[in-house]
């Protein structure tokens, strides 16, 4: 069997398109050429472009140009610095690897949409248009949770010293009555925390709660903000006691902050709801679509208090659009010049299955995808871990069976069946950075069949190959799988396999993805 993939290419030219003809290059989509409609089905829309947008993109290059308060800034930056894919270092060479030293001299510059959304959504606002509604749409793996937190941030800080502000007032007031108030033991104000939820952060599944909670924990406790995971290891209990001293930051599942409501002890959601002034509705696309969208405006309904809702999604489907513009009018979007557009870090090749010598089996062009991937010498000294993506559960199981028992591959497969603990403990491997080896000399390879349950949002850190083994149903299925790898301008690739019954589907995608083209 050959030893790379290159070389595989270079065999069978029939069966799988060449990388030089495929990869993505640094070619421009020529303007005049319209969004590619990939599949029939929930086409992709690209929203207007906000005026002076790509103006102010380009004129803030640093930080400490955005008009962010000091301490989360710094706690931005660090944060970034400390979690930056760069140190998975499976990227580069031995002779490039990067000392801890590098590392945390890195400058940290913000993304367009980390740009466009902290400077939006922190200008202030009129007394009678203080409700705001923000769609944030930018490509994967753009820094789009940071894009939130800022301005979230931002916003909690400001109201606790308004707050503060409003109790000092109150002593002395008192003191010129001639009331005793207490002593203060600061010269800083004293901020009394009131029961309640200032801010919730929506997301569709219980692995982008836990993985946005680490992000949020680690950040907000440097602020002094108090986070809750809301889920299913969480009890009532613990709620109402992290409730009566006051929740900053609540993280959970639409469904899952329903199911309060429920409670006895609740008379009206409102008592829950009603000091909720921030929300974010986190991979907007999917839970405001058919499958969550009861669920997820059932929870907005009852934000009676709301002053600022922010959407952010990496797609912006044709259905999507419609909705929110129909339930928010005067909704502000803020798109970056990049959207529907595939990574151009991202090397796409697609493979033949109907061919010889496949001759007809995807699972024959999968495993040998898999052995050239595990044989070319890239990576090295480190595990290799590969996505495979496929549509339905049915098949997750079936092929991840097929891989370990025909092909001896250590392999696991995640689908919605599986219990929420056996779904972290089975994806926490491709979550951390990759391992190093034992031995240098004999690479590691580990295999994550799944479907699209893990294609929103995900950030697998440092995971340089995936694989389609089903054609995705649309374009936002495609931009999402093919996102998992390629973040934050790291190399990756994408390996499409197709058999005859697929090449109409897919007719012309390789020349768009060469060319940086829009999907649509």
């Amino acid at each position: 069997m050959q030893k790379s993939v290159v070389r595989y290419a270079s065999t069978v030219k029939k069966g799988i398109t060449n990388s030089r003809n495929v990869k993505t290059t640094q070619k421009s989509t020529p303007q005049q050429l319209p969004p590619f409609k990939f599949a029939p089905y929930s086409p992709l829309t690209l929203p207007e472009e906000r005026p002076g947008l790509s103006s102010l993109v380009t004129k803030i290059t640093d930080f400490n140009q955005l008009k962010v308060r000091p301490e989360i800034r710094d706690v931005l930056i660090n944060e970034i610095k400390a979690n930056t894919v760069l140190r998975a270092q499976n990227h580069i060479t031995n002779k490039k690897i990067k000392t801890e030293g590098e590392l945390n001299g890195l400058i940290i510059r913000p993304t367009p949409i980390q740009t466009a959304a902290i400077k939006i959504i922190n200008d202030k606002r009129r007394t009678d248009d203080f409700f705001k509604v923000f769609t944030l749409a930018a490509e994967t793996g753009s820094g789009k949770t940071w894009a939130y937190l800022a301005p979230l941030y931002q916003q909690l800080l400001e109201g606790r010293e308004t707050k503060s502000e409003s109790e000092l007032t109150a002593t002395t007031s008192v003191e010129q009555t001639g009331g005793i108030p207490e002593t203060p033991t600061s010269t800083a104000p004293i901020i009394r925390k009131r029961p309640g939820i200032s801010s919730v952060i929506l997301l569709p599944t219980h692995e982008l709660v836990d993985q946005v909670y680490s992000t949020v924990s680690n950040s907000a406790s440097q602020l002094g903000l108090s986070v809750l995971k809301w889920d299913t290891n969480s009890n009532f209990k613990t709620f109402i006691e992290a409730f009566k001293r006051g929740i900053d930051i609540m993280i959970t599942t639409p469904p899952k902050l329903n199911s309060l409501s429920q409670y006895d002890s609740i008379s009206h959601p409102r008592m829950i709801f009603g000091s909720v002034s921030f929300c974010v509705v986190d991979e907007a696309d999917t839970l405001m679509d058919p499958s969550f969208i009861d669920d997820t405006n059932t929870t907005l309904r009852h934000m009676k208090n709301l002053d600022t809702l922010v959407f952010t999604s990496a797609t912006v489907p044709s259905r999507f659009n419609k909705t929110i513009n129909h339930l928010f009018p005067k909704v502000t979007t803020i798109a970056t010049p990049s959207l529907h557009k595939l990574p151009k870090s991202i090397e796409f090749r697609v493979i033949n299955a109907a061919v010889a010598p496949y001759k007809g089996s995807k699972m024959k062009a999968l495993a040998q995808a898999l052995y050239a991937i595990h044989s070319d010498g890239t990576e090295p000294g480190f595990e290799k871990r590969v996505l495979v993506f496929v549509n339905t559960k049915e098949d997750s199981v079936r092929v991840a069976e097929k891989l370990k028992s025909a092909y001896g591959h250590d392999v696991t497969h995640i689908t919605s069946t599986d219990l929420p603990e056996d779904r972290k403990e089975k994806v926490a491997p491709f979550l951390q950075p990759p391992q190093p080896l034992a031995d240098p000399k004999r690479p590691t390879l580990k295999v994550l069949v799944c479907t699209d349950l893990l294609s929103r949002g995900m950030n697998f850190y440092g995971v340089r190959n995936v694989v389609l083994l089903d054609v995705p149903a649309n374009s936002a299925d495609l931009v999402h799988r093919a996102g998992r790898t390629g973040r934050m301008n790291m190399q990756g690739r994408v390996f499409l396999i197709i058999n005859d019954a697929d090449k109409g589907h897919i007719r012309g995608l390789p020349k768009v993805l060469r060319n940086n083209r829009r999907l649509g």
